[in-house]
């Protein structure tokens, strides 16, 4: 019997050793992972780069649509404030188209209200009328469609509008149409 045990300890200090080995195999396996070569770093850095190209070209999309979807909401915010300051002006217009009944001197006062409020309205806007006799001839500004020889006025002058003209800030939205003295 002490030659079965003896057998015994040596088969289980045999299975103990390689199993001892196995494991040392495998942990060297797990400490030195394979290195990529060359080629495959580069295919890999490859699909990085075209991954990224991918999501900017998404990315400018999106912003080109956003931006040209902001640019339709604000141009469409513009045309609803134009006309909420008109539709006053368009109500007095239907109400004295309706009121048949008065003098032509209190229609003429009625007309010039409406006159005055629609003016308000536009400089509201942000408009400004320019053009006024005396004022100096600017061609930017002015569109001369008549010339006088005035010794009383100066050299380039407004002696006559037929035609206000109006800007918004740095922007002329129309031409004033003017006679020009000199």
């Amino acid at each position: 019997m002490a030659k079965e045990d003896v057998k015994e300890t040596a088969a289980q200090e045999q299975n103990v050793e390689s199993a001892e080995t196995a494991s040392d195999n495998k942990t060297k396996k797990e400490k030195a992972p394979k290195k990529p070569s060359e080629k495959e770093q580069l295919k890999q850095q490859l699909a990085e780069k075209e991954d990224q190209f991918l999501r900017l070209a998404a990315e400018y999309d999106n912003f080109r649509r956003r931006t040209q979807k902001e640019k339709e909401d604000l141009y469409q915010m513009s045309k609803v404030t134009v006309i909420g300051e008109l539709l006053p002006v368009i109500d007095n217009f239907e109400r004295a188209e309706q009121n048949k009944d008065v003098s032509l001197e209190d229609y003429r006062k009625g007309i010039e209200m409406i006159f005055k409020q629609l003016n308000d309205a536009v400089i509201k806007l942000g408009a400004e009328p320019f053009g006024e006799v005396g004022d100096k001839f600017e061609p930017n500004l002015y569109s001369a469609v008549m010339h006088i020889e005035d010794d009383s006025l100066g050299e380039d002058v407004v002696s006559a509008v037929f035609q206000k003209g109006y800007k918004l800030g740095d922007k002329v939205i129309r031409c004033a149409t003017v006679q020009v003295a000199n």
